[in-house]
């Protein structure tokens, strides 16, 4: 396919797997769904695109996701080369409607007590209520979730966002962190005003840069 072909040049990269699927045609309801997947391994990780639809009056979806990357700057650039030549590649009339980054990360806490920085950091209980609750305690989690407050002028600002902090439950000495923030073309969706039409016109690295730096200000300084 000349959109596989493409990604290669793209990123230099001869070795990129690719995948086409798309349901029968006799299946009418799902006739318009299709996913186009690439893939490369790099060492424990590696990254994945995915071009999907998932069926009429949905959008189609460019997800671009990297697993234990070498860098920030090299998640940028992969990002920024995909969204390029995949708008240039794909027939069609483009429209960006909602730009959306997740940072996945582990993290140590002190003295290797993920249970108890979750319980008595973050949420400030007291040990005797923790006791009180039933031993052991094995798991805990806070989740956050914060409203776009709307767009008024940059296209950063403002994106709704969702942060997940929880135990690892592979290895309880450490964090799953996730954040999530979101920047859609109507921030209140319940109120559609065309004078607050957000732009989704920023290049990958940017919303990622954002997503990133916010992480890094506000979310690891939680319970501090």
């Amino acid at each position: 396919m000349k959109f596989h072909g493409a990604v290669c040049d793209k990123l230099g990269h001869d070795d990129i797997s690719f995948q086409y699927h798309k349901p029968d045609l006799d299946q009418r309801p799902s006739a318009d769904r299709f996913e186009i997947r690439l893939q490369r391994k790099e060492g424990r990780g590696g990254y994945t695109i995915v071009v999907d639809n998932s069926g009429i009056q949905k959008p189609i979806r460019l997800l671009i996701s990297y697993d234990w990357p070498p860098s920030p700057q090299h998640v940028a650039e992969v990002f920024d080369q995909v969204c390029d030549v995949t708008f240039k590649e794909l027939e069609g009339n483009w429209q960006r409607v909602l730009a959306e980054v997740r940072l996945r990360a582990q993290c140590s806490v002190s003295e290797k007590d993920a249970v108890g920085y979750v319980t008595k950091r973050l949420l400030g209980l007291k040990a005797e209520a923790i006791e009180r609750l039933g031993q052991p305690l094995v798991f805990g989690s806070v989740k956050l979730e914060i409203a776009s407050a709307g767009f008024a002028g940059d296209s950063l600002e403002n994106p709704k966002r969702e942060i997940l902090l929880e135990v690892l439950r592979e290895d309880p000495s450490n964090l799953y962190l996730e954040v999530m923030s979101q920047w859609s073309q109507f921030p209140d969706p319940t109120q559609i005003d065309l004078r607050s039409v957000r732009p989704i016109d920023r290049e990958p690295r940017e919303y990622v840069e954002e997503a990133r730096d916010f992480l890094q200000k506000h979310v690891l300084a939680l319970g501090t």
